[in-house]
């Protein structure tokens, strides 16, 4: 014990020296407030929980979070967080042979009895296996041995979990706030029997709701290529998702970290709501998230205060799919909207779904902090809306513009999608006039009112009703958008889209099955 901590302090040490020839060594220094930081001899697990992405990205991601604030409350367990480093970090810690620290202590990665990574977004699959190498661990998790950490993996990207199965030990699909700490209690029980066989861990595990092992199923192909999996064991054929039924109760974090760097997200947010009545037929997360749970007013505004209290953050915003939609939203604004004068911060309110705006609540948002109004319309013809379930009209969407533009927004965002099922030179066609019909919505004559439309590739997601349609090559997706951004050229709207070649490659990455692993693999080396 005392040579390990001795090596460890000297990682620490390490890292400190080199922080001055890196960029933004802020990312790394580990010492945000509300951190969390126990002895590693006062515990009996040690969690390291990992996001495949830039400090700046991941510590705004409030699901690790709330699983670090879940698992630190527990007085055996000590999570800490790790991040993917930037390229000249990386470059200093391969030329001096020094493995990837966590950030609350500088303990490198391979200590940790178990690593869990976040998975939501595919093209950050290369940096877990950059991740895992940097600090000494194999990829694939056939590779490793007992003294390894095992590595496990949830977020909305294990929904299938095929084209990464071969790294990982474990992957967890649904809310992750219970079977975190199954799993948790499960391994102290494993590890404090004197329990040297890593399967037998894994069949406990399997056992817990939402928790997939891939080393359980082995992968066939038929005659078209598709994949089949064949269970090992009778008693585990399916995995159910993990599902937490009373929102209202579950942790959340009290004291959330305060990045020193600046992160994408630099504001105290607040999730209202989990899951979306929608049924958007394109929407995974409307889907995966299912059913709709809702926290109280009287809960929301308890952790106002005392999140607020512990951060000293001057912004506040509600977080989740729809917000628009959560059942006791007027209330809670005007409970909020009065707090919040009293500390003298900004409540911010993502945008409000077409259609949706009362009376009360744009009473309620003339007061609300303007950042971005965003609309989603994603088609431009009433037809195609249909058929995805878009249940909005062109006269939604304009009156909800007109309104933003009363209340004092002046730059409205709209988003959609070409390559949808069905869709045709028409809807495009009606796309186009229905942007360049919303640009004649008469503003305030203090305001210009600027129309930005983003343009993104329909990508299938699994467990949606598209999850099987086809995708835009790359040819077509460039004839869509060029139509698209030659038919808006005016004053007054800004066209912006997303990279046809991340889109296709997202794509694949998201309906791919196990033989993807080595695909990912050789992008990585």
């Amino acid at each position: 014990m005392n040579v390990t901590v001795k090596v460890l302090n000297m990682a620490k040490v390490c890292i400190q020296d080199i922080l001055g020839n890196v960029d933004k060594p802020s990312r790394y220094l580990g010492s945000e407030t509300n951190r969390i930081h126990k002895p590693p001899d006062s515990v009996k697990l040690r969690i390291a929980l990992a996001f495949p992405d830039l400090y700046e990205i991941g510590i705004s991601h409030f699901g690790i979070q709330i699983l670090y604030d879940i698992l630190n409350q527990h007085k055996d367990i000590a999570a800490e967080q790790v991040f993917a480093p930037g390229r000249d970090l990386e470059d200093y810690l391969r030329q001096m042979g020094m493995p990837l620290p966590s950030l609350e202590s500088g303990t490198a990665l391979g200590e940790f009895h178990i690593i869990g990574f976040s998975l939501l977004y595919e093209l950050n699959y290369t940096n877990v296996l950059n991740m895992l190498d940097l600090s000494g661990i194999p990829v694939r998790w056939k590779d490793r041995g007992p003294q390894h950490p095992l590595v496990i993996a949830g977020g909305p990207c294990v929904c299938n979990p095929e084209p990464m199965a071969d790294f990982f030990d474990v992957m967890v699909f649904g809310d992750g706030e219970e079977v975190i700490v199954l799993m948790a209690e499960t391994w102290m029980e494993w590890h404090r029997s004197g329990e040297k066989d890593k399967n037998r861990l894994l069949r406990q595990w399997s056992k817990l709701p939402g928790v997939y092992v891939p080393c359980f199923f082995e992968a066939e192909y038929d005659e078209d290529g598709f994949q089949r999996l064949i269970p090992k064991f009778d008693d585990y054929k399916k995995v159910s998702r993990a599902i937490l039924s009373d929102l209202d109760g579950a942790g959340f974090p009290e004291r959330p970290i305060v990045p020193f760097g600046r992160p994408v997200h630099d504001r105290l947010r607040l999730e209202v709501s989990r899951g979306c009545s929608r049924g958007c037929r394109f929407c995974q997360a409307g889907m995966i998230y299912r059913p709709v749970r809702e926290r109280s007013p009287e809960k929301l505004a308890r952790l106002f205060d005392l999140a607020l209290n512990a951060t000293g953050f001057e912004d506040v915003s509600l977080l989740s799919l729809s917000t628009g939609d959560y059942t006791c939203l007027a209330p809670l604004m005007e409970d909020l909207m009065e707090r919040s004068r009293k500390a003298m911060v900004a409540l911010s309110l993502p945008s409000v779904r077409a259609g949706s705006l009362t009376p009360r609540l744009m009473k309620l948002i003339r007061s609300v902090r303007k950042t971005g109004f965003t609309i989603a319309p994603e088609a431009g013809s009433q037809r195609l809306r249909d058929v995805i379930n878009k249940n909005i009209s062109f006269e939604d969407v304009a009156t909800t513009i007109e309104n933003a533009f009363d209340l004092g927004w002046q730059v409205i965002k709209l988003y959609f999608m070409v390559g949808l099922p069905t869709e045709n030179d028409q809807d495009l066609d009606a796309l186009v006039a229905m942007v360049k019909e919303l640009k004649k919505i008469k503003k305030p004559k203090s305001r210009k009112g600027q129309l930005n439309v983003s343009v993104t590739t329909f990508i299938p997601k699994p467990h949606t009703p598209f999850q099987w349609a086809r995708q835009l090559t790359m040819d077509e997706s460039r004839a869509a958008i060029d139509k698209i951004r030659d038919g808006l050229r005016t004053g007054g709207i800004q066209v912006k889209w997303q990279d046809k070649g991340m889109s296709l490659l997202e794509g694949v990455m998201a309906r791919g099955d196990r033989r993807l692993c080595r695909v990912i693999e050789t992008a990585w080396k």
